[in-house]
């Protein structure tokens, strides 16, 4: 098998209320949840999956902060990354928190569904950002590389897509916002996202993805941090 380390990278954190996160609950409490990015790296490739929020302007998309230290260029140095080597980029959905920093890597290809191309109008897009992007459209499930698959898993947005990856201990799945937290994936029945637009799609989409992986590494949840420290193959920057 082809496997892969992954390292999340952390971007800086949004406050939002808990109900934005996992359907139903009925909580608004205010939480704070981090912006997360994955660096993949193995068989010849350096990979990111989501690129993280534009700079904090104090107005835009608040309450959000993000400390120097959290910059994508500051997380790619502590791992001694530079962000021209980066030949792949793969955008789980097009939200502002998870595409504004695409202008970074000059050297990468940029796969996200055509789908999610074709709606750069739905909310929460930051459309100057990510139309200054060429983006190589996919069409549902792909092998993108050896032990690296595309999955369609619209709800969150249209053109949502996980990232299915082989590292040392399974198949892993990079969730975006299909799955923004363990919480959502670790209840039973699984919990969808607080924010999308269909809770019927959404459901089967969770469904789907259920059946093929080992582990998930959701998009928003701090745990994510505690738990790959401890990996082998999966890191965690500590």
């Amino acid at each position: 098998m082809d496997t892969y380390k992954i390292i999340p990278l952390c971007l800086g954190h949004i406050q939002r209320p808990r109900s934005n996160m996992v359907y139903g609950c009925g909580d608004d409490t205010v939480t704070t949840y981090p912006l997360i990015s994955y660096y993949i790296e193995g068989n010849g490739h350096k990979i990111i999956v989501d690129t993280g929020g534009t700079a904090p302007d104090g107005e835009k998309w608040m309450p959000y902060e993000r400390k120097s230290n959290e910059s994508m260029e500051m997380q790619l140095k502590k791992i001694d990354v530079d962000p021209m080597d980066i030949d792949t980029v793969i955008l789980t959905h097009l939200h502002w928190d998870h595409a504004g920093n695409n202008g970074l890597f000059a050297n990468a290809k940029f796969y996200v569904q055509r789908l999610e191309c074709a709606d750069l109008n739905q909310p929460g897009v930051d459309t100057a950002v990510v139309s200054k992007t060429s983006y190589i459209p996919v069409d549902g499930d792909k092998e993108l590389y050896p032990g690296i698959r595309l999955i369609l898993a619209p709800g969150h947005s249209a053109g949502m897509q996980c990232v299915l990856v082989s590292a040392g201990q399974g198949r892993y799945l990079l969730t975006g916002d299909l799955i923004p937290l363990y919480e959502n994936w670790e209840a039973d029945p699984k919990i969808p996202n607080g924010g999308m637009y269909d809770l019927e799609v959404i459901t089967e989409s969770i469904r789907k993805v259920e059946k093929i992986c080992d582990h998930i590494l959701p998009g928003h949840d701090n745990i994510v941090f505690e738990r790959l420290c401890h990996e082998a193959t999966v890191k965690g920057i500590c």
